[in-house]
């Protein structure tokens, strides 16, 4: 009994000491680079300047199937910090069957500058990677690596600032301009204009700065010669200055200024909200882009029938935008006039010809007014 007693304790250790070793498992076989990736340099400060420059182009020798000439071989590469990769390694872009590729400054510095400040040096590694298409067999993705270092700009400062030149008595002034919502390269101001000119630097000192190419499409300059932004417009305006990518452009907007910023809300009887002003479920909200920061919506019930007006202040004694006539349809007429008094003009409403759950959305750009009523999504 005690020898069976043994051979089990016996045996059960040695299924322990099985069960304890790691398991093995098969692995696929790298493939040998056939590639060789090429980097144009080696050694590169990205310039703002010339954003949508080349800064390196990345050649390589066409990669071929181990299973069958006859197969498809695409590629796709990305970058990593050399000494960082498992932490700072850029998402896999995808470069067709082509076996050259052209990366601009503005392209490598978006991926760069996630790894270290501006004007810090850093160690990149492109990764190419081919892969060959077999529909019987899978072939391990085949890679090939290439070493260069970059120094990024700063793509988007927190703020520009306007430098304005009145025409009449030659006096300059110099505004700051915010992004509504950071990091979007978007940046507003509300200025009182007078004719002039003006230009927008990135710091507080005259460069680098963003001049006039053409239209309102801007230049970036470092030094030497530029040329101004010239203005026409008088009295309160919006500047927007979008720094990306195909806009890269300057506008000057007439946007109109509500008594309270951003106070405004839509009441009455042809919606759920009813007779009840300023409440929080009436309130309209800016749904424009940070380029587009004019239009402004309310998504709710609506009701066929009944009324409808838009308040800016805390009551009815305040400023309203009113319909543009008695019982005007929001369905189909898309006027839009100023805000005004109602002892201005009357308490013109509007009335929805239609029942059910509605965008009702205000343009305030004041050189196009309108309105849309539509189906909400």
């Amino acid at each position: 009994m005690k020898k069976i007693v043994y051979s089990i304790i016996a045996l059960s250790l040695t299924a322990l000491t099985s069960c304890n070793e790691d398991p093995s498992y098969y692995e696929l076989p790298d493939q040998p680079d056939q590639m060789h990736i090429k980097a144009s340099a080696t050694d590169v400060v990205f310039n703002k300047g010339m954003a949508n420059e080349p800064a390196i182009t990345f050649t390589w020798d066409a990669a071929t199937s181990p299973v069958s000439a006859a197969d498809e071989v695409t590629y796709g590469i990305r970058f990593y910090e050399t000494s960082q990769k498992s932490e700072h390694m850029s998402d896999l872009i995808d470069l067709g069957a082509t076996t050259q590729r052209a990366f601009t400054h503005d392209e490598l510095n978006s991926i760069v500058s996630r790894w270290v400040l501006p004007g810090e040096k850093a160690e990149v590694t492109a990764q190419l990677l081919a892969y060959v298409h077999n529909e019987q067999t899978y072939v391990k993705p085949i890679q090939s690596t290439v070493q260069f270092t970059a120094v990024p700009y700063e793509k988007y400062p927190t703020y520009l600032y306007i430098h304005l030149t009145d025409e009449a008595t030659g006096m300059e002034r110099m505004e700051r301009m915010d992004q509504r919502q950071l990091g979007t390269g978007i940046y507003e101001a509300n200025i009182n204009l007078t004719t002039g000119t003006f230009y927008i630097s990135t710091t507080t000192e005259q460069y680098p700065l963003y001049g006039q190419a053409e239209g309102e499409k801007m230049e970036y300059v470092t030094d030497g010669n530029f040329t101004p932004f010239t203005n026409t417009a008088i009295g309160p305006r919006t500047i927007i200055v979008d720094t990306n990518q195909p806009y890269n452009d300057c506008r000057v907007l007439d946007i109109v200024q509500l008594p309270t910023p951003g106070l405004i809300w839509i009441c009455g009887n042809g919606c759920s909200v009813g007779w009840n002003t300023n409440t929080t479920n009436g309130r309209m909200e800016m749904t424009g882009t940070a380029r587009e920061p004019y239009y402004y919506s309310w998504t709710g019930d609506f009701t066929a029938g009944g009324e409808l007006k838009i308040g800016l202040g805390g009551g009815w004694g305040d400023q309203f935008f009113y319909a543009p006539e008695a019982n005007a349809d929001p369905l189909t007429d898309h006027r839009l006039n100023m805000y005004r008094l109602q002892d201005d003009g009357g308490d013109l409403k509007w009335v929805p010809s239609v029942s059910g759950r509605y965008t009702f959305t205000l343009c305030l750009l004041a050189t196009d007014l309108h309105t849309t009523f539509e189906p909400a999504q």
